[in-house]
Order: C-alpha cells, then sequence, then structure tokens
C-alpha cells in the first residue's frame, strides 16, 4: 500500500516545498505584510496592527508606535465604513532593510474628517514608502520600523 501512495505523496511534499519557497520571498513577504498592516487598520484591529510595528518604529509626523496607532485609532473612529485599498509598486533593498513603494486608496463614509481624510490621501500623487525590517530566522518575521509620504503634512499634537 506505501509503494502505492509514495509517489503521490512525495509529488504533493515536493509541490508544497516549492510553493512554500515561493511564499516566502523576502519581497512577497513585505508586500503581503503591507496589506495585512493596511487590512488590519481599515478593520480597526489596532492590536494586531500593533503587531506589525517595530518597538522603534519612527515616522516623519514624530510618531512612535504607541502615538502612531493611537492617532489611526483616533482619526479612523470619524469613518462609519472604511476601505483601505493599496498597490505595492515597487521593493527594494536598502540595505538590511525592504523598502515598498505602496500607493493607497481610502474610501468610505463618515462626519467631516473622515471626508477630510479620504481628500488628502487620495489626492497623493507619489506612493507612501514603507520600511520594513527582517526580525529573526523566519522568512515572515518583518515589522514596519518606517512610513512615509513627503507631500502629506501632518502637524505634530493635531487634534481631530
Amino acid at each position: 500500500m506505501f509503494r502505492k501512495y509514495a509517489p503521490t505523496a512525495a509529488i504533493l511534499l515536493i509541490a508544497w516545498a516549492l510553493w512554500l519557497q515561493w511564499l516566502w520571498q523576502p519581497e512577497r513577504q513585505v508586500r503581503l505584510h503591507t496589506t495585512h498592516f493596511l487590512k488590519n487598520v481599515e478593520r480597526r484591529n489596532w492590536e494586531s496592527a500593533r503587531a506589525f510595528l517595530a518597538d522603534d518604529y519612527t515616522d516623519r509626523w514624530s510618531h512612535d508606535q504607541t502615538s502612531a496607532l493611537g492617532d489611526a485609532r483616533e482619526v479612523f473612529s470619524h469613518f462609519f465604513f472604511l476601505t483601505i485599498e493599496n498597490r505595492t509598486d515597487t521593493c527594494e533593498w536598502q540595505g538590511a532593510d525592504m523598502i515598498t513603494h505602496t500607493a493607497v486608496k481610502i474610501s468610505g463614509s463618515g462626519d467631516p474628517i473622515a471626508q477630510l481624510v479620504m481628500e488628502k490621501v487620495n489626492t497623493l500623487r507619489e506612493p507612501f514608502t514603507f520600511t520594513w525590517r527582517r526580525v529573526g530566522r523566519a522568512p515572515w518575521a518583518w515589522q514596519l520600523t518606517h512610513l512615509d509620504h513627503p507631500a502629506l503634512n501632518i502637524e505634530a499634537n493635531t487634534s481631530f
């Protein structure tokens, strides 16, 4: 009986190993992490979003991990319905980090602040830059260390 199923099992095992090798490529993992991070923000699942942020996360708006999530929670609380679409155009290595250039579009409904957020983000011509760092030996162990968009100006200590 073993001889009957061994070739099929071997083929399935090889196919699975090849699929994992394809899935765990650094660029593919970073693209998936970018999408999953934004999906958690869309769902307003802040604890899951926190898991994507490195402890030393920073951005050009003087946020750290805690303040970035706190401000995001406050901003996205103005939405009744929210959809965040993204398209990663390029990924590139920069030293030990992987950088993605990701276009983001926000749609939904909410109060006037939600409308303002959608207008600001959706009129940006250039993509956002996400900087990811591998934090372990596992191929899926990536964390967001920096987020940037040079045309998006957010005043420090802005109250929504």
